[in-house]
């Protein structure tokens, strides 16, 4: 299985240099205000590794997998554990950009801020992988990025037509009371998030035939 992540890793590592300069342009924004450089590096990360799936497609890389030991298991533990070291790794790059932002911009840093932020960032990685990685799985890379993009616009529109006809102060209040909460919350949701998205992408990739 490490030479599973090590692949994905490479083939990041291969596809990284199309994102410096996209790196550059947010960064600079970042410094101007318009962006929060804790939003914008981990799912930089996350759109790299989304790219493995591709590369692997067009490679028919899967074909090859299955055939070794524990070929299907480890194919999809191995995506799984990548994702999360490569999140982890760039949340922690995120934290330090932004208190250097922060440092040079007002002479200070508000770490409570940028954590509240980065702590957001890495749970809507985690909604990320956790949504498209099982639907990646059953319909491919270029099929299940679609699908992702239908079913976010979908659920985005029917939430906010509900909007329109329901009070939503409540959720509004209980969403920011958590706030205080998010250190622990956080943590504890992005890991029965992945966790159920596991299960369902290994029981996808399974049954399904190369």
């Amino acid at each position: 299985m490490l030479g599973l992540i090590k692949k994905d890793f490479l083939l990041i590592k291969a596809n990284s240099k199309s994102m410096v300069i996209i790196f550059i342009v947010y960064l600079m924004l970042a410094f101007q205000g318009i962006f929060d450089v804790t939003f914008i590096v981990p799912l930089i990360g996350i759109m790299l590794f989304i790219s493995t799936f591709s590369y692997d497609d067009f490679n028919n890389w899967n074909s090859y997998a299955v055939t070794l030991p524990n070929g299907r298991k480890n194919v999809v533990r191995a995506k799984y554990i990548a994702s999360i070291i490569l999140t982890a790794i760039l949340g922690v790059a995120a934290l330090t950009i932004g208190v250097g932002i922060s440092y040079i911009k007002t002479n200070s840093i508000n770490l409570d801020e940028i954590m509240s932020s980065l702590m957001g960032t890495i749970l809507s990685s985690v909604i990320i992988i956790s949504l498209l990685y099982p639907i990646v799985f059953k319909f491919g890379a270029t099929n299940g990025r679609i699908i992702l993009f239908a079913v976010v616009f979908g659920v985005a529109g029917i939430g906010a037509l509900i909007a329109q006809f329901v009070d939503m102060t409540f959720i509004i209040n209980m969403i920011n009371g958590l706030d205080s909460y998010s250190l622990i919350a956080i943590p504890i949701i992005s890991v029965i998030l992945l966790v159920i998205s596991y299960l369902i992408s290994n029981r996808v990739y399974q049954h399904k035939e190369f």
